[in-house]
């Protein structure tokens, strides 16, 4: 058999084909990739770290004021002034009861004095008019208002209130009996001889004696009350200061200053 190949040139033998599928002279070596490079250790710290350093000392500076516990507590209220308004109106309407009993006799003693009275008929009278009502309604309010404005006064300031007390049960009643009996519409001679005579009544002049003594012997009474409620106002404020600095100081002692 004959050759086909060409004998004037000599076969070269072949080279691998390498997996990507190109030729070459050279045989092509397949690139193996390199493990990333570790970074050269250096002397200084690096920086992230360093950054993230800082707010963990922020902490550490910061945890003990976190940790404090803060305590709300309700302060102490002191307690109320107890008062004697209540007990001085009770004592002022038992004295209005006692002044109109005071004045009834009173009135019966005017009338057996009088020459020419008929004392029943005329008692019954007075005991259905305005003369005897409205004095005391009068002085009923008047008591109850002192009572009320002076509180827990001391005894002083009834004896003069006492004074003012009658003075003003004595001048209203006059003003209302004489408005009662129409003095407005009166001439000024009529109205004042009206005024005078009211003002000089017996039954009048009465009620100006018994409202002084009533107010004056029944404001005692309510001193006497006024008195005790003030001592017993001081004795419940300082039990409350000393309650207040015992609570102080036992806090100061559980709690230390640093």
């Amino acid at each position: 058999m004959s050759d086909t190949s060409d004998p004037q040139e000599p076969v070269q033998p072949t080279a691998p084909v390498p997996a990507s599928g190109h030729l070459g002279a050279e045989p092509v070596v397949p690139e193996v990739a390199a493990p990333p490079a570790e970074p050269a250790a250096s002397a200084e710290p690096p920086a992230e770290p360093v950054a993230a350093a800082e707010p963990v000392a922020e902490t550490a500076v910061l945890a003990p004021a976190a940790s404090r516990e803060v305590v709300y507590v309700q302060a102490p209220t002191p307690p109320p002034a107890r008062h004697n308004r209540g007990f001085g109106v009770l004592i002022s309407l038992l004295g209005a009861v006692a002044f109109a009993l005071l004045y009834v006799a009173a009135a019966a003693l005017v009338f057996v004095m009088t020459p020419h009275t008929m004392v029943e008929p005329t008692f019954n009278a007075f005991l259905a008019s305005d003369a005897f009502w409205i004095p005391v309604a009068v002085y009923a309010v008047v008591s109850t208002l002192f009572a009320l404005i002076v509180d827990r006064a001391s005894w002083w300031a009834h004896v003069l209130g006492s004074i003012v007390v009658a003075a003003l049960s004595y001048g209203i009643s006059v003003g209302v009996l004489a408005l009662v009996r129409n003095v407005v519409a009166m001439t000024p001679d009529d109205g004042m001889r009206l005024l005078a005579d009211l003002a000089t009544h017996a039954l009048l002049l009465c009620v100006l004696a018994l409202a002084r003594e009533c107010a004056l012997w029944f404001g005692l009474a309510i001193s006497a009350r006024g008195r005790r409620v003030r001592e017993s106002n001081i004795a419940a404020r300082a039990a409350f200061e000393q309650s207040v600095a015992d609570r102080r100081a036992e806090y100061e002692r559980a709690h230390p200053a640093v």
